[in-house]
């Protein structure tokens, strides 16, 4: 392995680790419909990849709806 592989692999695996250790220390929280449907088009976004205009629209609107359903959730909370 290149270095280059060995920081991507260190990175990815310590951000794994991190996830890990914060989902046991935190009671699940079920997904939103606005983040649901948020995430089922960045997921569509990268099965359809193959076309970038249709890949990357999905996307965008896919961070769009996330970014709306934070907003949204961070004026309920305040």
């Amino acid at each position: 392995m290149t270095p280059s592989q060995l920081y991507v692999v260190a990175v990815v695996v310590l951000f794994l680790a991190l996830v890990f250790i914060s989902i046991k220390s935190s009671k699940p929280k079920r997904l939103s419909v606005l983040a649901s449907i948020a995430f089922g088009l960045i997921v569509a976004g990268i099965v359809f990849g193959e076309n970038r205009s249709i890949g990357y629209s999905l996307f965008a609107v896919g961070i769009i709806l996330s970014a709306v359903d934070a907003y949204m959730k961070s004026k309920n909370n305040g």
